[in-house]
């Protein structure tokens, strides 16, 4: 493929994720915390990002990866839990419903691991075939690898993020039935 091959592959992906990012970003708006939409969200996004890790499923043998796939996702756990006390939480106690807003930091950092990711992706490959099945032909690289393992930071980043709404909205609730 030619240079302008490459850059035409990446003018979709900066659409997308400037959208992402947007639509990402409005969520820092405040507004009601729905515990159900909550858990439905952090499940569909956890089950797609490992469905998609699953169908390469070369990397998934690979030495490296196993070794580092533990650790990127704990970091991600850990970074989504710091990330996640930069939101603020209250209670509106004339209707008991719970609140949030912020989280800049958070969003921030999920759309740099994305961009990261994505990146990393692209200088392993020099694709990033949108929309297609990953290319098994050629041999695994450290990169692909690490492309892999971050998305394991992003799988931790949004359990942080649905276990921590989920407790610091129980925590909020139960004051309205004190």
């Amino acid at each position: 493929m030619n240079q302008s091959g490459h850059s035409s592959s990446l003018v979709p992906l900066i659409i997308l994720v400037a959208v992402i990012g947007w639509l990402v970003f409005r969520r820092t708006r405040p507004q009601r915390v729905r515990l159900t939409r909550t858990v439905l969200y952090t499940t569909l996004i956890v089950l797609a990002s490992l469905a998609g890790l699953a169908a390469n499923l070369r990397v998934l043998s690979n030495p490296l990866f196993l070794g580092v796939a533990p650790l990127a996702l704990l970091v991600g756990i850990a970074l989504g839990w710091l990330m996640m006390r930069t939101i603020r939480f209250w209670r509106d106690h004339e209707t008991g419903h719970v609140w949030m807003s912020g989280g800049i930091a958070y969003v921030a950092v999920w759309l740099a691991t994305l961009v990261l990711r994505l990146g990393v992706e692209y200088a392993a490959t020099g694709n990033l075939a949108m929309g297609e099945p990953p290319r098994v032909a050629g041999p695994l690289t450290t990169l692909s690898i690490i492309a892999s393992d971050l998305l394991l930071l992003s799988v931790g980043l949004w359990l942080a993020r649905g276990y921590e709404l989920v407790r610091r909205y129980r925590d909020l609730a139960a004051i309205a039935t004190l």
